[in-house]
């Protein structure tokens, strides 16, 4: 009885360790659609983003890069993601921001 439980626990922290993951990969072919220049980021020679202030945080006797980015659509979507695994694939070790437009601004 011991044992299966102390297999049932290790088997359960197994599965909550590895389904418990942050972004992936962009698929193949779509991490060339992306370019930079200068301060913008474009997909597939449409500008969809704007890099913006990095900063550089120190915790714990680390410093970790923050790299913002200001996306042009007015709302979340999937465009939101590919620029965030863009810019994740390219500054591995950066913590990424994708800063939205707020929806309610619309209508002002």
């Amino acid at each position: 009885m011991k044992n299966f439980l102390k297999y049932l626990i290790l088997s359960v922290a197994f599965v909550l360790i590895t389904s418990c993951n942050s972004l992936t990969y962009l698929p193949a072919g779509e991490y060339e659609k992306f370019t930079v220049k200068a301060n913008e980021v474009f997909y597939n020679n449409h500008a969809v983003a704007k890099i913006g202030p990095m900063e550089y945080e120190y915790s714990a006797g680390n410093f970790i890069m923050e790299v913002s980015l200001i996306q042009y659509s007015a709302v979340y979507d999937e465009m939101t993601k590919k620029i965030a695994q863009f810019m994740s694939q390219r500054n591995p070790k950066a913590k990424i921001e994708v800063k939205v437009p707020r929806d309610d601004q619309l209508d002002k």
